[in-house]
């Protein structure tokens, strides 16, 4: 089977922050490296530039929490003009070789990005970063309470409670897009693929989706830097990835300080400002690029992982492993107990701040114990996951698959010429 013509990536930011958008991006440097033909069509406005040999298509739109409320509820339920600019598009340019990938959709495209896509849906990846294709939050996550979920996507007792981090009216615009998002999928499930992060995803997902065909892709692991020598050297401890209630870092920033110990917060979100006001003692690092967390690595004892919710995969703490560091896991976190299978995680109870204190407690207190760690992690980090050559190969293989020959028409390509 021949390479797809095109590959058009389609993803809510252009920017690499988060694990979608890092993800996203890199996938397309890595297939435009392989001499593929790359478009990527981006939800904002590609300010800052895409991997070199990526075709970008800027939608021009902006996160919901950025505009005001009533127009952006109206715009996360359906975003005309971002689905238009993406069916023009496929209009103009679709052919039988192309391959379309979507990532994340829900801060700007909206579940009307779907309809979209519909005529070229049985050449459509759709990657599952999180749960937002299955639960109303996103995250399987109570907020209020501070629990895992374990109800059903738009069930009675799901729509009843309220779940949400701001409100229950919030709550209820997020059954309602669910509720949108599930009529918008349904001519999809038959014949997209859909690709999750880990095998663990999978019963999730299919409480509220029953796709025909699903894969499972793990994340590329590629660490940081090279292995640290001796983290039992160090003193340091850090977080890594989004400032937000989701990520468990006000639990971090509280157990560190119980401790007297300056944690190190690399990244942004929409919780920074509160963290910086609360906890004042720590250091806030903000967005910083691989190399800068790479460097940083060399003086860290520990990675600490506070996620609240059923996180997938959790790419900075295998990242982190494969740096050869020591990790602090919540349990919450599907790939915890694999990890912490290793040797190299020590695993505590989610969103509980005494059990962390207690664990960052024992890894700054012994040498042993962390060099213990951090041996099983430089010993296990071939197998963490694939390689960034495998996992786009991964991906290419997919793709391959779903490419048409030349000869066979596509839905676009009739309705162009009836046109």
């Amino acid at each position: 089977m021949a390479a797809p013509d095109r590959i058009v990536l389609l993803n809510d930011f252009s920017r690499a922050e988060g694990g979608a958008g890092y993800l996203a991006t890199t996938l397309a440097a890595g297939l435009s490296a392989r001499g593929l033909r790359v478009t990527f069509i981006a939800g904002d406005t590609i300010e800052q530039g895409l991997p070199e040999g990526v075709e970008p298509v800027a939608i021009g739109g902006h996160a919901l929490l950025d505009g005001p409320a009533r127009s952006a509820a109206l715009r996360g339920l359906d975003n005309r003009t971002a689905a238009a600019a993406v069916g023009r598009w496929i209009s103009e340019n679709d052919t039988p070789g192309t391959v379309y990938h979507l990532h994340n959709w829900s801060n700007i495209f909206s579940p009307s990005v779907f309809d979209a896509l519909a005529p070229v849906r049985d050449r459509l990846v759709i990657h599952a970063h999180d749960f937002f294709l299955a639960c109303p939050n996103g995250a399987y996550l109570d907020f209020q309470r501070d629990e895992i979920c374990g109800r059903t996507p738009l069930s009675t007792g799901c729509i009843a409670v309220n779940c949400d981090k701001r409100s229950y009216s919030h709550k209820l615009w997020r059954a309602a897009r669910q509720g949108v998002l599930q009529r918008k999928l349904r001519p999809h499930l038959p014949f997209a693929r859909f690709v999750t992060i880990h095998e663990a995803t999978v019963p999730l997902l299919r409480r509220a989706i029953t796709p025909a065909h699903m894969h499972v892709i793990r994340n590329p692991v590629t660490a940081f830097a090279s292995p640290v020598p001796a983290p039992e050297a160090q003193r340091r401890f850090v977080h890594i990835g989004r400032i937000q209630k989701l990520k468990g870092v006000f639990e971090i920033a509280a157990a560190g300080e119980r401790l007297g110990l300056r944690i190190d917060f690399f990244g942004g979100g929409e919780d920074l400002d509160e963290m910086v006001r609360r906890h004042p003692s720590h250091a806030y690092h903000g967005w910083t690029d691989r190399d800068t967390i790479g460097k940083a690595m060399q003086t860290v004892r520990a990675v600490i992982v506070g996620t609240k919710s059923p996180e997938p995969f959790c790419l900075a703490a295998f990242e982190a492993a494969a740096t050869g560091l020591p990790l602090i896991l919540s349990d919450a976190i599907l790939a915890a107990p694999e990890l912490a299978g290793t040797g190299a995680a020590i695993m505590f109870r989610a969103g509980d701040a005494d059990a962390l204190a207690a664990v960052i407690g024992r890894v700054r207190d012994d040498d042993a114990l962390v060099a213990r760690l951090a041996r099983a992690a430089r010993d296990t980090r071939e197998s963490l996951g694939h390689g960034l050559p495998d996992w786009i190969e991964a991906h290419l293989r997919l793709y391959t698959q779903l490419a048409r020959p030349a000869g066979r028409h596509t839905d676009t390509q009739v309705a162009r010429a009836a046109g």
